[in-house]
């Protein structure tokens, strides 16, 4: 069984999967002996022409829970099914960079970073864990790991989903009825949506109104959930204190980009759920076994939902 590999971001991933699947020919790209012969694609980032000749390709497999960039891909075979990871170590990663955003929203750590740069030596307002309020947009695997660590946090945390799938590990608002609802009493809102058609530029200025003034935004999800421009005019007229982003459009933004220099910003380089290697080698490798053996791997995607 042939098994077709890309990853963009690291290429060490393919020799862990060659290890864990000896039994399969796993070839890396562009090399690929007989395109006709791959049965599973391991993708991240793959370049336009990678699907060229796999007529018989029976899955593919996302290294990452996102798949946004499968769905928008030119060469994806239609009807092929695709499988996202559902974990594989990611949550706790981005559990500890939202409670770290959180943190620096409710102990006023960014205004100090300010009052350094000022030369200003003043103690603020303290703020109880328990007299704050996060909001998650997409409860989710990792969405509701999230959640979890939160309340474990002292935080009153809430969640809003666009449909009543899945439980959850918060009090959670339903569709797009309750949006305005669930922002309304927010200090952060967080941002774990899959990126869809629905929730492209999901975060707008009609969003960042409801929220209270002087909330706090973090997104660990997609930049295209947010619209720049309405980001930052709610950042300079005061409606949002601060904005953590670990992801933008395009990634790394251009030099003269206002998110370099904002100091309303805080930005890393989409670093708040690494891939941990093994566990997703190893999930990948479960799922194949799985297929091989007919059955239903967890993590299968709704095109039509995208994700």
């Amino acid at each position: 069984m042939t098994i077709q590999f890309y990853s963009r971001a690291d290429s060490d991933l393919l020799e862990r999967l060659q290890q864990q699947l000896p039994q399969h020919e796993v070839n890396g790209w562009p090399e690929c002996p007989d395109p006709a012969a791959v049965r599973y694609a391991v993708v991240w980032g793959a370049p336009d022409d990678f699907f060229n000749g796999m007529d018989n390709l029976q899955a593919v497999l996302s290294i990452g829970a996102g798949v946004d960039h499968l769905l928008s891909h030119p060469g994806l075979p239609p009807g092929v099914p695709i499988i996202r990871l559902t974990d594989a170590g990611m949550a706790d990663k981005i559990a500890e960079y939202v409670l770290y955003g959180t943190l620096r929203a409710q102990r006023g750590f960014y205004r100090y970073e300010q009052l350094q740069r000022e030369r200003h030596w003043q103690p603020l307002d303290d703020i109880h864990a328990h007299d704050f309020t996060v909001g998650i947009m997409g409860l989710g695997v990792i969405g509701n790991r999230v959640g979890e660590v939160l309340q474990q946090a002292g935080y009153n945390v809430t969640g809003w989903r666009r449909s009543h799938t899945g439980g959850n590990s918060v009090e959670c608002f339903f569709g797009p009825d309750r949006l305005d609802e669930f922002l309304s009493t927010l200090n952060v809102l967080v941002c774990l949506l899959p990126l869809t058609d629905d929730t492209q530029a999901i975060i707008d200025s009609a969003v960042l109104n409801k929220l209270p003034t002087g909330a706090h935004l973090i997104n660990v999800a997609r930049g295209g959930h947010v619209v720049d421009d309405d980001l930052i005019s709610a950042l300079d007229r005061g409606q949002l204190a601060s904005a953590l982003l670990d992801v933008c459009v395009p990634e790394p933004p251009a030099d003269d980009h206002p998110f370099w220099r904002h100091p309303g910003i805080a930005l890393t380089p989409h670093v708040a759920g690494p891939t941990q290697k093994q566990e997703s080698i190893e999930q990948i490798s479960r799922s194949i076994a799985q297929l091989d053996a007919g059955q239903t791997p967890a993590g299968i995607v709704d095109p039509a939902a995208g994700y």
